[in-house]
């Protein structure tokens, strides 16, 4: 009678004895994936313990394909885009000035060809080091899939104001007079100009925050 008393007593305490997966570790083991996304898939082992999943895709019913991707950058990518952001910065205040200094030039007043000078050879200087820069990020963060079009878009339209300010330098030779080459030269040039400007400043635009998403 004790014995078989005894006997129930252990059957009735046999479950919390034996080791279950609901009493496993908290603790899970990783294994990065080819694509370096880092899959949690934990897989009972026969020692009551985890063990890693050879095949965490299937598991989990995702492919390589379908999961997010980490994009690794490097310390030079960020020193660039440092540079990049703090020369944007200027676009504004010397498009401004270029344009008031120009509309004075455009009124008679030659006295300011040496500062129309000096403002155009900035935004040369300002527009060469955003190319290259902006460029070379481009193609470092091709694989990036966060704000692609965005920096597609932006990287387009600053060629095609590139492109449009070598036009604006081009029609800017001054007669001996001081005057741009007769009246239709000197739209031509302001014309270019503006366009220029224009696209570069959209182009500016859409790589504010408030468009930070695709």
């Amino acid at each position: 009678m004790l014995f078989s008393l005894a006997l129930l007593g252990v059957l009735a305490q046999g479950p919390s004895l034996v080791p279950t997966t609901d009493t496993l570790p908290s603790a899970s083991l990783f294994r990065p994936t080819p694509s370096h996304v880092i899959l949690m898939s934990p897989v009972p082992a026969a020692a009551g313990g985890f063990a890693l999943d050879p095949a965490p895709s299937a598991q989990s019913g995702r492919s390589d394909d379908a999961a997010p991707q980490l994009v690794e950058y490097s310390d030079a990518y960020f020193t660039r885009l440092t540079i990049h952001r703090w020369a944007s910065y200027l676009t504004v205040p010397l498009f401004a000035s270029q344009y008031i200094v120009g509309q004075k030039l455009m009124n008679g007043d030659s006295s300011l060809r040496g500062v129309h000078g000096v403002l155009a050879a900035s935004v040369a200087g300002l527009f060469a080091v955003n190319t290259i820069t902006g460029g070379l990020n481009l193609i470092e963060g091709r694989k990036d899939p966060e704000g692609r079009t965005r920096r597609t878009i932006h990287s387009v339209l600053m060629l095609l104001a590139d492109a449009g300010f070598v036009a604006t330098g081009a029609t800017a030779g001054e007669s001996e007079d001081g005057y741009y080459g007769g009246p239709n030269n000197i739209n031509r040039h302001r014309n270019i100009a503006l366009l220029s400007m224009g696209t570069a400043l959209v182009s500016y635009a859409i790589m504010l925050p408030i468009f930070g998403r695709d």
